[in-house]
């Protein structure tokens, strides 16, 4: 299979094990282990591709679309720490260069930041608070964060106003999910305290 199909494939894979999980709930309650495992083959397929093709697949390469499932196969992979923070760089870099969309590489950086319990770039991640309001979590120099997300194409964080009508899951304890989350991120190695 080509390098360009078999990634537009993997992601539609993991876009229907998700797609089927949301519609029986089951992909809010936790990190549904259906998904992980899809993530994860996923991920260890792209880790494959990339040292047989001596590289990323850029945009040059394989087009956009394709380029663009690489990098959301990187951000699903959020239990294999170590080939998150692998890519970063290496993204960074090929994004300085315009050969991979810095929209997606900035999600990675507040990604990694995010499961490590630092204050974002971007402002990309959310998460609910103890009140069970999803919010932004922290951002470094909030008075620049727009002028950083102009930069990958990312609108105002104003424009991102998060809503209960378009949220599709509230936690019915806020606590208890912020704890099972810490106990996950330390598990799977993104955090040691």
């Amino acid at each position: 299979m080509k390098l360009k199909e078999e990634l537009l494939h993997l992601m539609r894979e993991d876009e229907a094990v998700r797609e089927a999980l949301a519609s029986t709930g089951e992909l809010f309650q936790g990190y549904n282990p259906q998904m992980e495992k899809v993530h994860l083959r996923n991920a260890q397929r792209l880790k494959e591709l990339i040292e047989e093709n001596k590289g990323f697949p850029t945009i040059a390469q394989v087009g956009e679309e394709a380029c663009v499932a690489a990098l959301r196969i990187v951000l699903h992979a959020i239990s294999w720490p170590e080939f998150m923070r692998a890519q970063e760089q290496v993204l960074t870099d090929l994004a300085k260069k315009k050969e991979v969309p810095a929209l997606y590489v900035a999600c990675l950086v507040d990604r990694i930041r995010f499961y490590e319990g630092l204050k974002q770039v971007y402002g990309t991640n959310s998460d609910w608070d103890e009140n069970g309001i999803l919010r932004i979590t922290d951002v470094e120099d909030p008075d620049g964060l727009n002028k950083r997300r102009a930069e990958v194409g990312l609108s105002p964080l104003e424009s991102m106003i998060i809503t209960p009508m378009n949220v599709e899951y509230h936690p019915p304890d806020p606590a208890k999910r912020q704890q099972e989350f810490l106990e996950w991120t330390k598990k799977t190695g993104w955090r040691t305290t």
